[in-house]
C-alpha cells in the first residue's frame, strides 16, 4: 500500500469518497480548504488505485500543481510519468498530465484510464477540460477544489452544467487551525474602502484594467508600504495586484521605502517566476508583488503577510489568495492579512463557515437584508467575525438602544399565523428544532428580533452541520 501517511481528517476525507463511490456516484467533487492536503490525499487515493491494476490521471492546468503532484508520488514510491513539454513519455500506471498538453495529443490517441483526478477543479468546466474529460467517459473522475464554485458563483454540479454528481466536505477553515494544522489570521484593514464606484464588472468581476487605476493612487499605494512596514516589517509577504503594470508599481514603491522586493506575473519568465517564489522562503525577497501568478498551487509556509490590493466579488478568489499564507511553520504564531482592497469585509474572514453547495450561489439579496460578515473595530481597524469586542485591542462596541416607534392603532384578534407558529409563548429551543433554515425569518419577525439574530443562528447551524460530518 502507499507509503503516504495521512492526518486523521485526511484519512477521513479518503473514507468519505470512497463511500460517495459506492453510493453510485460517478464524479465526487472533495472540497477542503487551502492548506489541508489536498494533493496528499488524492495521491494517496491514486497510489491505491494503482496498486490494483488500476490506470490513474491526474490532470492539472499549471506547472506548479504539476510538479506538486509529481513531488508526492514520488515520496510514496508510486513510479509515474508526466504528460507536459519536455517529458519523456512513460508507461507508468499513473500519469500526471498538463491539461493543455493532454488536449492536444487527444487528436493523435487515447490511451484509457480508470480513474481521473483534476485538480483545481473549479477551472474544469470549458475548453480543454471538457475535451479531456469527453474523451474518457468510462473512467471514474475525482475534483479536488478549495473553492467549489465558478467566478460568476455558478457550481460545478451536472444540474449547473459542470461535470461533477456528489459533493464531498473535508475539513473547515477553523477545524484546521484549532488541531494546529493552519495558522491563524489577524486581519487589519484601512478606516475607509478604496473608491470602486468608477470600476464596472465585467464576466463576474470588476475590470481589471479599471480596477488598476483605481487602486493605484498614490494614498493607496503610501498606506500598503506604511502597513506593512508598521504591522510586519521584512517579513516574507505576497501582495495582490490587479495588473502587471499595478505589481510592478507597488515593488518600485516598497524597494524605495529599503524593503527587498520584485513583480511577478503569468506572463513572467518561468526562470524569474521562480527565482522570486524561491526567494520568499530564502529571505532573499520580502514582498512578492503578483498578478495572476499565485493565487493556486503556491507552497511556501515561510509567508507570514498578504497584502490585498485586488478588490474582488470572486469568493472563490479571495479564499485562494488568503489560503496562501495560512500554511503553518516554525515560528510562526498567525498570518497578518492587510487588507487594502475591502475584500475581508465583502466576504468575512477565512476561518468564516461557508455553505457551498453544487448548484452555485443562490442570488444575493439586498443589502440592507443582510449582516455583513465581518466587523471592524473603529479603534485599531482590525477584522474580524462579529463580536461584541474587538480580540485584538479589546475595545467594546456600544450597545445600540432599541428605538420603539408609537404610534396609535387599533386592537384586533390574534389571529398572524407567525405569531401562532412562532410567538414568544413557544419554548425557542423547541421552535429552533423544528424550524427549517427558511423559516428563521419568519421566528426573527414574529419575535421582534435584531436582523443579526437571523444570520448567527444560519451560521451556528452550519457549525453544527460540520461538527456532526467530522464526527
Amino acid at each position: 500500500m502507499s507509503a503516504i501517511q495521512l492526518r486523521p481528517y485526511q484519512d477521513d476525507a479518503v473514507e468519505r469518497v470512497r463511500q460517495a463511490y459506492r453510493a453510485g456516484a460517478r464524479a465526487p467533487l472533495l472540497v477542503a480548504p487551502t492548506g489541508a492536503g489536498k494533493t496528499v490525499i488524492f495521491s494517496y487515493i491514486a497510489a491505491g488505485a494503482a496498486a490494483r491494476g488500476k490506470r490513474v490521471l491526474i490532470l492539472a492546468h499549471r506547472k506548479e500543481l504539476i510538479r506538486q503532484a509529481s513531488d508526492k508520488l514520488t515520496a510514496a514510491g508510486v513510479s509515474h510519468g508526466i504528460i507536459a513539454p519536455g517529458f519523456t513519455p512513460k508507461r507508468d500506471l499513473v500519469q500526471v498530465a498538463s491539461v493543455q498538453t493532454l488536449a492536444r495529443r487527444i487528436a493523435s490517441g487515447v490511451v484509457p484510464f480508470d480513474l481521473i483526478v483534476v485538480d483545481e477543479a473549479h477551472h474544469a468546466v470549458a475548453g480543454q477540460w471538457v475535451t479531456v474529460a469527453a474523451a474518457y467517459p468510462n473512467a471514474l473522475l475525482l475534483g479536488v477544489t478549495a473553492t467549489p464554485e465558478r467566478l460568476d458563483g455558478r457550481g460545478l454540479g451536472v444540474e449547473a452544467g459542470g461535470c461533477f454528481d456528489a459533493m464531498v466536505m473535508g475539513p473547515t477553515v477553523a477545524h484546521l487551525v484549532a488541531g494546529g494544522f493552519l495558522t491563524p489570521a489577524k486581519i487589519f484593514a484601512p478606516a475607509e474602502a478604496p473608491d470602486l464606484s468608477g470600476v464596472r464588472t465585467k464576466g463576474g468581476d470588476y475590470d481589471a484594467s479599471a480596477l488598476s487605476d483605481a487602486m493605484a493612487t498614490p494614498k493607496l499605494v503610501g498606506d500598503a508600504v506604511e502597513h506593512y512596514r508598521r504591522h510586519v516589517p521584512g517579513q516574507p509577504a505576497i501582495l495582490f495586484s490587479p495588473s502587471v503594470a499595478h505589481a510592478e508599481r507597488m515593488a518600485e514603491a516598497f524597494r524605495a521605502a529599503g524593503f527587498r522586493a520584485v513583480a511577478a506575473s503569468g506572463s513572467s519568465l518561468a526562470s524569474e517566476r521562480d527565482a522570486a517564489i524561491k526567494g520568499l522562503g530564502t529571505g532573499a525577497v520580502q514582498v512578492l508583488c503578483s498578478c495572476d501568478l499565485i493565487s493556486e498551487g503556491l507552497d511556501v509556509p515561510a509567508v507570514s503577510a498578504v497584502i490585498l490590493l485586488r478588490p474582488t466579488k470572486s469568493l472563490g478568489l479571495y479564499v485562494q489568495q488568503v489560503g496562501r499564507g495560512l500554511r503553518p511553520a516554525p515560528g510562526k504564531t498567525h498570518l497578518t492579512v492587510l487588507d487594502h482592497a475591502g475584500n475581508t469585509l465583502r466576504h468575512g474572514p477565512p476561518e468564516m463557515p461557508r455553505e457551498w453547495s453544487l448548484q452555485g450561489r443562490t442570488k444575493k439579496k439586498k443589502a440592507s437584508d443582510e449582516t455583513p460578515p465581518a466587523r471592524q473595530c473603529t479603534n485599531c481597524f482590525a477584522v474580524f467575525t462579529p463580536r461584541p469586542a474587538c480580540p485584538e485591542c479589546g475595545f467594546e462596541f456600544p450597545v445600540k438602544a432599541r428605538e420603539i416607534e408609537q404610534v396609535a392603532g387599533d386592537l384586533s384578534d390574534v389571529t398572524d399565523e407567525l405569531t401562532n407558529r412562532f410567538g414568544k409563548h413557544l419554548p425557542l429551543s423547541k421552535v429552533l428544532a423544528a424550524a427549517s433554515d427558511a423559516d428563521l425569518t419568519a421566528i426573527a419577525k414574529a419575535r421582534g428580533y435584531k436582523r443579526g439574530w437571523v444570520w448567527h443562528q444560519r451560521q451556528q447551524r452550519q457549525q453544527q452541520r460540520q461538527a456532526a460530518l467530522q464526527a
